[in-house]
């Protein structure tokens, strides 16, 4: 209660996601031990924050040639980060706040370009970053972000009324969620990369019977994230994003392409 005795009113944004980029790759870097032989496409978003009084984005992707450079030839620009921001009236220099869910290459290639922005990341993020292990190596290139002014911050931490970076760790040692409140409850941007299959249990999965993919579930709630640092870190990460959420928003999945805005706003 506030000194008027009155409940505090919280404050509650919208997201609107800015895809960008649309790879294809095996199901497998999605979700761990299930689907490599199955193709699918992935998206690369940018997600812009309403609502605050200041203009925040979570993460700002990368562009095509990045992509190729990676060894992505199976990938298609929907557009670029400029243009994408222009769909929301902003450009690059009015970006107030950039929030690095983690910094493997897809996820802050277009920082630089926020002159003006606050970026935030974990502390054992840009550490581990700045000097990767080997067999995780192809994903940082530090000449993105070696030379940014970062607010670190270590663990869950409020940044603004109703927006709250969650500590999410296994895809990469420092991967943050963002909690965002939302007129239909928390929404979370899961922070790792996944797709709803994370999530939510695939209809058919490669050498599993119905049954088997039943027993699969009970098993395991959530699926682990394919690309990861630490697979029981990954799982754990994932099932307590599963379980704060009322609207999942996994990083990568393609059914975002086709909505504005979230929450979703139905006629009435």
């Amino acid at each position: 209660m506030n000194q008027m005795g009155k409940k505090k009113i919280m404050t509650k944004y919208e997201i609107y996601p800015l895809p960008m980029l649309r790879a294809t790759g095996s199901a497998g870097f999605m979700t761990y031990l299930l689907n490599y032989d199955k193709m699918i496409d992935v998206t690369i978003y940018s997600w812009y924050i309403k609502g605050a009084g200041e203009n925040i984005i979570v993460d700002t992707g990368c562009t095509i040639e990045t992509l190729r450079q990676h060894n992505k030839p199976n990938c298609k620009e929907i557009r670029t980060f400029e243009d994408a921001l222009k769909s929301v009236d902003l450009t690059p220099e009015k970006i107030d706040v950039v929030i690095q869910t983690h910094l493997h290459y897809d996820h802050c290639g277009n920082t630089y370009k926020c002159k003006n922005a606050e970026i935030i990341v974990q502390r054992k993020e840009l550490e581990f970053g700045l000097a990767p292990h080997p067999v995780m190596a192809g994903l940082y290139d530090k000449k993105m972000f070696s030379k940014l002014k970062f607010n670190i911050v270590n663990g869950d931490t409020e940044i603004n009324q109703g927006i709250h970076l969650l500590s999410v760790p296994g895809h990469s040692p420092g991967t943050q969620a963002v909690a965002v409140n939302t007129s239909e409850g928390t929404a979370i941007i899961s922070g790792f990369c996944c797709t709803m299959d994370t999530f939510v249990m695939p209809e058919k999965i490669s050498g599993y019977t119905v049954k088997g993919i039943e027993q699969l579930e009970k098993m395991w709630p959530v699926r682990t994230p394919g690309v990861h640092v630490d697979p029981l870190q990954a799982f754990d990460s994932a099932l307590r994003v599963k379980g704060l959420a009322d609207i999942l928003i996994p990083q990568h999945d393609t059914m975002f392409e086709k909505i504005k805005r979230i929450p979703v706003k139905h006629n009435t």
